[in-house]
C-alpha cells in the first residue's frame, strides 16, 4: 500500500469510522511511528477543538465521502467497544454525524493545503532554475570576448528568432530561443557552425511551449572561424550532416 492510502485512511480513522482489518492495520501502521499520519490526527484534533465556528464550508473529495458513507452503513448495529489507544469516541447520533462530517472537512482542507504547498515548491523551483538561468546568461555575457549573433527565422518553416551569444576563443555558446514550434517526437533541432562550405554540428536540442530554450552549446572543435551559424530540423539525436530544413541562420 502507497501511503496516500494510508493519509486516506487516517480521515476515514479520525471519524471513527474504520473497523475490521483495516482498523487493525492502521493502528499497526501508526504504532510503527508514522509522524505524517499522526500528524493528521492531531491536527484534526486540534481543528475541531479550536477552529470549529470558524470552518468555511467546503466540499470534500468523492472518495472520501463514499469511503465514510460505507463504513457509516456497516457500523450502523454494531455494538460500542472500547477504542483502542489511537482514537476516541463520540455520541451516536446528530450530533456524532455533524461531529464527523467536520473532521472529514478539516481532513480534506489539510490535503488541500498540502497540495498547495507542494505545487508553491514546485514553482519556486522553476523560479529558481530560471534564476540560475539568467546569471549564467549574465556572466557569460560579461566576458568582452563574447559575441552576440542574433539569429532569425526562415519562412515558411519557422517564425522565431534566436540569439548566440558565442565565445570565440574558448569555442563554447550559449543559445537562447523564443517562438520556435515544438518538435515531433521524432524529430529535434539542430545547431550548426558554417565555415565556408563547412557545417559542424553544435548540439541538439528541443523547446518548450512557448518556444523557448536555454541551449548550452558543447566545445566545438578547433577549425577555421565561423562565418555564421543555423538552425535545422533533423532526427532526435541529430545527425552528421544536416539532412532538414533550415528554421534559424544568422552571420557573425
Amino acid at each position: 500500500m502507497n501511503h496516500e492510502e494510508w493519509l486516506e485512511r487516517a480521515e476515514i480513522y479520525a471519524l471513527g469510522a474504520l473497523d475490521g482489518e483495516e482498523l487493525q492495520q492502521f493502528e499497526a501502521h501508526v504504532a510503527s511511528g508514522c509522524a505524517e499520519c499522526e500528524g493528521i490526527l492531531r491536527n484534526s484534533r486540534e481543528a475541531l477543538a479550536q477552529a470549529a465556528a470558524s470552518l468555511a464550508p467546503a466540499k470534500p473529495p468523492p472518495h472520501v465521502k463514499t469511503e465514510l458513507m460505507r463504513h457509516i452503513g456497516a457500523q450502523t448495529d454494531a455494538p460500542v467497544r472500547e477504542r483502542p489507544r489511537f482514537r476516541w469516541s463520540w455520541p451516536v447520533g446528530i450530533g456524532a454525524l455533524a461531529a464527523a462530517g467536520l473532521v472529514l472537512v478539516l481532513s480534506w482542507q489539510l490535503i488541500d493545503t498540502r497540495k498547495k504547498l507542494e505545487d508553491a515548491q514546485s514553482r519556486l523551483g522553476v523560479v529558481e532554475s530560471e534564476k540560475a538561468q539568467t546569471k549564467e546568461v549574465m556572466d557569460f555575457l560579461s566576458n568582452p570576448q563574447v559575441r552576440v549573433v542574433n539569429l532569425t527565422g526562415v519562412p515558411p518553416t519557422s517564425g522565431g528568432k534566436a540569439q548566440l551569444l558565442w565565445d570565440p576563443i574558448a569555442r563554447k555558446g550559449i543559445l537562447l530561443t523564443i517562438g520556435l514550434p515544438q518538435t515531433p517526437a521524432e524529430k529535434a533541432y539542430e545547431l550548426w557552425g558554417l565555415a565556408g562550405s563547412e557545417a559542424v554540428p553544435a548540439g541538439v536540442f528541443t523547446v518548450n511551449e512557448q518556444g523557448r530554450v536555454v541551449f548550452r552549446l558543447p566545445k566545438l572543435p578547433e577549425s577555421q572561424p565561423f562565418e555564421k551559424f543555423a538552425v535545422t530540423l533533423e532526427p532526435t539525436g541529430g545527425v552528421p550532416k544536416a539532412t532538414g530544413p533550415v528554421v534559424l541562420i544568422g552571420s557573425m
